[in-house]
């Protein structure tokens, strides 16, 4: 029943607001709402909240100084927490039958701009300023609209069912598609040829095309046979539009979709790809038949409010972390506290150091470029969105100097028109790569990964196209307008885009991420549909070489089947080797029967010294998810001096290199250094890169250096390490010494190194003759090791019969 049928039996339910009426549980659940009163009681009971509540006075203040020259639309929001304190009855009822009830609500406001005017002193009021907003004009249309926001627990759901039709949810999910905004009529003034009296007949949204009824009575039931004639400029047009909602993966079930419709201001507020909070009216979706067909019957979501999730919404859950964090870092220093912590990266496999820190330094990503001017901007506009930086293009225009014009007896200068902005974006995010044979846990850091990100999408190689990694236009039903539905990389906006199988997506479609890896958005131009699209993802992919196995005798692209422009737009490049390696295979074999005696109820052994306790367990996922989001939220490291003579340096003598590169030395990496040496600062709780933050991202380069070949094709002072053979070991800030002393000795920068440090680290590598310290050990495994022989052969076959070099040594500080 609408709002005009109220009107018609106001005058059977005209009840007493003054008294104080008990309303139990039952009868809360079985009254409707004519049992609040008539629409005047509850138009009443609706003004007191509006002019009790401080935030809705304001509100309405700020709407009577509101000026907008595109729309009569507008808008005020309702904090349906403030409304269920204040008056628990109404706000139940208006939760239960929003489509009776909310044009109450919306009369209710302009009644309060109306008393908030009159308070105004009568010379001081500025009629051209200060206008009510809202008044109806023409038809009984009221262009105000309230906004609810923060819905109780009980509104707000995950999914959705026929169950809750007609009352007012509150349901979060991903915007997958976005029709083109439209103009539909939503209301149509008539006037009966017997009465001559006006009324409204309002568009049903429960039609599929929002159909407007022609009416077939009278509703001032006037007898006789009536005719209707359309009041000429008596019709109401609001801008409309359709998005799909998908709802949060899930692994028990596949996600559904709901189709939202929005109306009025509410268009043009999301786009593909945006995580949102949508509250509105449930609404039973139904298509015209002709008789005897059946009729098919959908669920849509008549929206209210919509409010886009920010990433700065994600860190309320992790606000508990905060202090345990701090007290962590101020109890703990160095590369040992950040070992312990990357130990928590996929703690099943064993080992793999410098590719559990890897992949920990792509989540985290690099300092935003335009992180002052974006502050600056969401001070003066509100905005969260992270938006291109914009730079100004000088034209004639720009050039002219003032005119001054005179009028109304005062000198007014005009000013000249604004100069020409160009939008562009360097990125921050990076980008993971990881090739390898079979088995060497590729897939199990990728899924790691998807878990690790508050919002993943995991996707695989097999099968998908262009448009499933970009984006689709589609075409609903029988119209012939189309539509764009987002595809992995758009919907992996500001998170983490998964690929396995990398290698088994077609050539022609691999390219087609370029622009997204490097400019961090996608040109569309489809069906019609011309525009750009924001996917500022970390791409996270794994493959396996092109024949199975990794072939040591060919380059990476050889393997890979990648061209150089997409291998060299991934910042970090794993290679997984699974070589037959005596010492290790029994360390592994030991770490994995450990691991499944201790989820067996039996203790395992700790090393000598150290008990089981819960400072050295490994956090959980949720504390370094939390640790993560801090941490991106916290800090935008600068870098200092010292860490970036050390990256310009390493950055000049990998660009003269003379030999046959994988892949060219570009400028590309250089930016790659710079944004993990500011992960690896965050990583490490501060705000500052540090010389130590510079020597361990090139550590972790020569990882990557040593799936390229080398970036000048050979490795003649062996520094280039295997990730499968650097473990953790019980004395990492030793270890971590004693690279950077060799780091600094290669690049002529030791003086920046610490007196004490350096005979620290001349002490550690004169200890033997390989320069590995005795008393070192495996903390992952604690069971006795074999001996590593010293006169080892270089090269060495694995069990696969490949003949390559053996990189054992490279776990231990290298002369």
């Amino acid at each position: 029943m609408d709002s005009d049928d109220y009107d018609d039996e106001k005058d059977s339910f005209v009840q007493d607001d003054t008294t104080q009426q008990v309303w139990s549980a039952e009868k809360l659940v079985q009254a409707s709402y004519k049992d609040l009163g008539s629409p005047a009681v509850v138009e009443e009971r609706f003004y007191r909240h509006l002019m009790g509540d401080p935030s809705c006075v304001q509100s309405m203040r700020n709407l009577l100084a509101e000026n907008s020259t595109t729309t009569r639309d507008y808008s005020v929001t309702i904090d349906a927490f403030d409304l269920l304190d204040n008056d628990p009855i109404l706000g139940q009822m208006l939760l239960r039958f929003p489509a009776t009830l909310l044009p109450l609500l919306e009369n209710a406001i302009v009644r309060g701009q109306k008393a908030l005017l009159q308070e105004y002193p009568q010379d001081s009021v500025d009629m051209e300023a200060l206008s009510i907003k809202g008044l109806k004009q023409g038809p009984s249309v009221t262009r105000v609209h309230a906004r609810l926001v923060h819905l109780p627990p009980s509104c707000c759901q995950t999914t959705w069912s026929a169950a809750s039709v007609g009352k007012i949810l509150q349901v979060s999910g991903t915007v997958v598609r976005t029709r083109p905004v439209q103009m539909y009529e939503s209301a149509r003034a008539y006037t009966c040829s017997n009465c001559k009296r006006p009324f409204i007949v309002h568009a049903d949204l429960e039609e599929r095309h929002n159909a407007l009824p022609t009416p077939t009575s009278c509703p001032h039931q006037c007898k006789g046979k009536c005719k209707f004639q359309i009041v000429p400029e008596g019709s109401v047009h609001t801008d409309y539009q359709e998005i799909k909602l998908q709802e949060s993966a899930s692994d028990e079930k596949l996600p559904r979709s709901l189709l939202v419709k929005l109306h009025h201001d509410l268009v043009d507020t999301c786009q593909p790809g945006d995580e949102v909070v949508i509250v509105g009216s449930l609404l039973a979706q139904w298509q015209s038949v002709f008789p005897d067909e059946e009729c098919s019957v959908g669920l849509a979501l008549s929206a209210h409010s919509v409010r886009v999730i920010a990433e700065t919404s994600a860190l309320q859950s992790t606000d508990h972390f905060r202090g345990e964090f701090e007290t962590y870092w101020r109890n703990n220093h160095g590369i040992k506290a950040r070992d312990f912590i990357c130990r928590a990266v996929c703690p099943k496999l064993y080992g793999m150091k410098m590719i559990k820190l890897g992949l920990l330094l792509t989540i985290i990503g690099g300092a935003s470029s335009d992180a002052t001017e974006e502050n600056s901007t969401q001070r003066h506009t509100g905005e969260d969105e992270e938006g291109p930086i914009p730079f100004q293009v000088m034209t004639n225009q720009t050039r002219e100097k003032p005119v001054t014009n005179y009028y109304d007896g005062q000198r007014k200068a005009r000013q000249p028109r604004t100069p020409q902005q160009v939008q562009t974006r360097r990125r921050h995010q990076s980008h993971l790569l990881l090739v390898g044979d079979p088995g060497t846990g590729k897939s199990q850091f990728l899924r790691f990964a998807a878990a690790l990100s508050p919002r993943s999408v995991l996707t695989t190689g097999v099968g998908t196209t262009s448009a499933g990694l970009t984006c689709a236009a589609v075409r609903d039903g029988d119209g012939k307008e189309y539509s764009l539905e987002a595809g992995a990389l758009v919907l992996a906006d500001k998170g983490v885009c998964c690929i396995d199988e990398f290698g088994c997506i077609r050539d022609q479609d691999r390219t087609t991420i370029h622009e997204a890896m490097e400019q961090q958005t996608l040109s569309v131009a489809k069906a019609g549909i011309v525009c750009k699209l924001n996917c500022r993802a970390t791409i996270i992919a794994v493959m396996n070489p092109r024949d199975c196995l990794y072939d040591d005798h060919v380059s990476l692209s050889v393997n890979t089947g990648l061209g150089t422009p997409l291998l060299s737009r991934f910042d970090l490049i794993f290679k997984l080797i699974d070589s037959s390696d005596a010492d290790r295979d029994y360390n592994v074999t030991t770490y994995l029967l450990n691991q499944s005696i201790q989820s067996g109820n039996f203790e395992m052994n700790a090393p000598e010294g150290e008990e089981n306790s819960s400072s050295n367990t490994p956090w959980n996922m949720e504390k370094l998810r939390a640790y993560i989001s801090i941490v991106k939220d916290r800090y935008q490291p600068s870098i200092s001096d010292e860490a970036a003579l050390l990256l310009e340096r390493h950055y000049e003598k990998c660009r003269s290199c003379n030999g046959n590169t994988t892949i060219p030395v570009t400028v590309r990496f250089l930016e790659s250094l710079i944004r993990l040496s500011q992960a690896h600062a965050r990583l490490m709780f501060r705000s500052v890169v540090l010389l130590e933050d510079a020597v361990a991202v090139l550590e972790v380069m020569e990882c990557t250096a040593f799936a390229c070949g080398g970036f000048d094709g050979n490795d003649h002072d062996g520094s280039y390490c295997d990730p499968m053979t650097i473990d953790f070991c019980d004395d990492p800030d030793s270890d971590f010494i004693c690279h950077q002393y060799r780091t600094l000795h290669r690049y002529n920068m030791l003086n920046y190194m610490d007196e004490e440090m350096k005979k620290k680290a001349s002490a550690l590598l004169s200890q033997t003759a390989l320069g590995v310290p005795t008393s070192w050990k495996d903390v992952e495994n604690p069971s006795p090791s074999f001996e590593q022989n010293a006169f080892e052969p270089i090269m060495t076959q694995d069990h696969y019969g490949r003949f390559h070099f053996d990189r054992s040594q490279s776990k231990r500080p290298r002369i």
